[in-house]
């Protein structure tokens, strides 16, 4: 949606392409989504999605698995092939946002890049050259750029494929600083008028951390006695786990779970600090907002994102993952000392230009001229 929005209809028409309709698209996602980008659907007839999304939702039997994994893929391929390349003639440019398109379609006579969202070490062992290895390899190699999220994943890449390692490229979003401070202003229910912590996170514990995080308040609570409360904005399945784990540690009154919220930047904008506690992370988009908002930061040091977004220390506090003890030392020194505050607070707003709209276009300009004057990959 941010790549929607901010690239440059000076230079740019753009469009839209989407695998299948969802009841989401319409109710969710069209108003967010440009007025003059027009939306092109690759599978819209029924028997193309009906049997996948009864699988998604779990409900699937038998005879629909065999239709679905046994009969349908070729079927389907062919349709999105023949597709694709028809809305591919009508643009300059092919990006694809998830990495799926090149799963259909290749050879496009124009410029195709990919964009990664996630840690190839999650999927790859550097170690290893198996099939699974071998398999990415050749999907990559489709691309005539293949853009990063974030520079740890970049080098992570070119690790991975060193034969083809400058293709890779780092591309961060682009983030309208004046939007976001605008929505920062928002009226929003529930602010909480005694002085807190907040941390804006998903509760789902096999990628996030909030039991670190409350237990280290916890801490802060029982050892100094702090006066702020911690807010917990998100929702997820691990809810119920965590309450448990706050009453457990003694901490349930001053713990809240305000669950999820579409706009959560003036609980962020008004909170006295933010905190992210997390195992893993992409580039977590809630550290960059807190960079908008000049907050005081303290997030898990984990790969990866927030190491890069805090500017290694200078724009906000990094602790080793799954360190209560640290984390409350650093929530603590966050909280009392003014100088230190003060600090991160300009650290924050400078290096918030790097996620700016105006960084993300120059880059991704200067990402079409390198991969128009280089042709296709080899």
């Amino acid at each position: 949606m941010s790549w929607l929005r901010i690239l440059d209809r000076n230079l740019f028409s753009v469009g839209l392409s989407i695998a299948y309709p969802t009841d989401d698209i319409a109710t969710v996602f069209r108003a967010r989504i440009p007025d003059d980008v027009p939306i092109h659907i690759l599978g819209p007839e029924p028997w193309l999605s009906y049997c996948r999304n009864l699988k998604k939702a779990g409900r699937l039997g038998w005879p629909g698995l065999i239709y679905e994994e046994l009969l349908l893929p070729q079927v389907r391929k062919r349709v999105f092939r023949n597709r694709i390349n028809s809305i591919a003639a009508e643009y300059d440019l092919v990006i694809d946002y998830d990495l799926s398109l090149a799963r259909f379609a290749s050879g496009f006579g124009k410029p195709l890049i990919g964009v990664s969202h996630f840690s190839l070490t999650q999927k790859l062992s550097l170690q290893s050259k198996g099939r699974r290895y071998r398999a990415t390899a050749k999907h990559y190699r489709r691309y005539d750029a293949m853009v990063a999220i974030c520079d740890a994943m970049r080098q992570e890449a070119r690790a991975f494929f060193p034969s083809f390692a400058q293709r890779f490229t780092t591309l961060y979003p682009g983030f309208d600083l004046n939007e976001a401070r605008r929505r920062a202003d928002e009226p929003a229910d529930g602010i909480p008028e005694h002085p807190y912590i907040v941390s804006v996170t998903r509760l789902e514990e096999t990628q996030k951390d909030v039991t670190t995080l409350i237990k280290a308040f916890a801490l802060l609570v029982r050892q100094h006695a702090i006066a702020e409360s911690l807010l917990i904005v998100g929702e997820g399945r691990d809810r119920a786990a965590l309450e448990n784990l706050s009453e457990q540690l003694g901490v349930r009154d001053r713990v809240r779970f305000a669950g999820f919220t579409a706009n959560p930047l003036p609980f962020m904008k008004h909170a006295r600090m933010m905190v992210l506690s997390s195992r893993l992370e992409g580039l977590p988009t809630v550290l960059i907002e807190g960079l908008l908002l000049g907050q005081v930061l303290v997030s898990s040091d984990c790969p990866t994102g927030p190491k890069e977004i805090l500017d290694n220390g200078a724009a906000g506090l990094l602790v080793p993952m799954g360190d209560p003890a640290a984390l409350a030392a650093a929530m603590l020194r966050g909280l009392t000392d003014d100088a230190l505050r003060a600090g991160l607070h300009r650290a924050a707003l400078g290096h918030a230009e790097s996620f700016s709209v105006d960084a993300f276009r120059s880059r991704f300009m200067q990402l079409v001229r390198q991969v128009r004057e280089a042709g296709p990959p080899a």
